[in-house]
């Protein structure tokens, strides 16, 4: 293999790194086998790099006007032809099958395939996720792909001195089960259905912690408020910062993520990450999960969640025994940055013939 450096660009690099340091994690971990730069996707411009790297391009058809779909989209393809005609390649992460909100879907999902039909190489974070990607797009089935798995999170977030909660400060009690349901609150995060499953619920001791900055649609808006009123839950709905991350981990027992509609869950890797057990509906990178980590540390249902299946998830986190650390499992050692890092860098390499 070479030892010469590639020169990246990628969108996001670090930019989004207060919500999802995802790729900061990922290319400071490249650092040693590649130059990654932030691309500009207002002026959607390269120059000398070799690889443009994308992430969330779904983005970019999510927009709530036609004209700008259609220009910021022509502007995108346009970047990656010229880099193609110089010998580059574009390879996308494949972090969602779709936008999860789309005001034009039609528009969108037209503009998407034409986006789709340029990239030298795919990147999935599950074989789930691979699977149903060329369900959907079987006419780029031949188009180079690998699975890395989703980078842990375990170095990037520790619990700072001073940051901690307390149970008794949050009127929790000694022998209650904590579940925490975290991360930016939107439609298909099923917040709705995670209070109407716990309302309905024959268990007691059981307290849910909400937390995480909410979108504003009516769907996330009634969740919220159903939440509030509910003296069995506590609800923060602000943008947790990152040196207080981990101690919303540290008071609970579990988490829980009732997804209506998921890809991949960077959450459910975070949770694993700081040594607390996912539970999660049947789809997605959630099945994967549970093939990496096991039954000690993945719990699903066959979604739709509601009363009896929140029952039996919380049951199973009470009886629970886990013999070993989770510092100790392979599958998390396989999730370390520097190996996806160097999995994500021979790919790079593959696609650009060395």
């Amino acid at each position: 293999m070479s030892s010469k450096k590639i020169h990246v660009a990628a969108w996001p690099k670090s930019k989004n790194r207060k919500n999802n340091p995802y790729n900061y994690i990922l290319y400071e971990a490249m650092a040693d086998l590649a130059d990654v730069d932030e691309f500009n996707h207002r002026r959607m411009s390269l120059s000398s790099e070799q690889v443009l790297h994308l992430h969330w391009p779904d983005k970019i058809v999510a927009d709530k006007r036609t004209w700008r779909m259609r220009w910021r989209s022509w502007r995108l393809r346009s970047a990656m032809k010229k880099l193609q005609k110089r010998g580059g390649k574009v390879v996308w992460t494949v972090h969602n099958l779709r936008a999860h909100k789309l005001r034009h879907p039609d528009l969108a999902k037209k503009l998407l395939e034409k986006f789709i039909n340029l990239v030298d190489g795919f990147i999935f974070l599950s074989a789930e996720s691979q699977k149903l990607f060329f369900e959907e797009y079987p006419r780029v089935r031949a188009t180079p792909s690998i699975v890395t798995p989703h980078i842990h999170y375990g170095d990037y977030y520790r619990l700072e001195s001073g940051n901690d909660l307390a149970r008794e400060h949050m009127n929790i009690h000694e022998h209650d089960t904590v579940l925490l349901m975290f991360g930016k609150i939107s439609e298909h995060k099923g917040l709705l259905e995670l209070v109407e499953a716990k309302t309905n619920s024959e268990l007691g001791c059981v307290r849910v912690v909400v937390a995480g900055s909410a979108n504003s649609d009516s769907i996330t808006q009634q969740g919220i408020s159903a939440a509030k009123r509910n003296p069995d839950f506590i609800v923060n709905d602000a943008r947790i910062p990152t040196d207080q991350v981990a101690a919303y981990f540290q008071i609970s027992d579990g988490v829980i993520l009732p997804y209506t509609a998921i890809l991949n869950s960077g959450t459910a890797m975070l949770a694993l990450s700081l040594h607390r057990p996912v539970i999660g509906p049947r789809v997605g990178s959630f099945i994967a999960l549970e093939e990496e980590f096991g039954g000690d540390w993945v719990h699903l249902y066959d979604a739709p969640l509601d009363a009896e299946k929140f029952d039996n998830a919380c049951s199973w986190l009470r009886s629970r025994q886990v013999n070993v650390d989770v510092r100790e499992i392979e599958a998390l050692s396989r999730c370390d940055p520097k190996v996806v890092a160097a999995q994500t860098v021979t790919f790079y390499r593959q696609l650009l013939g060395e």
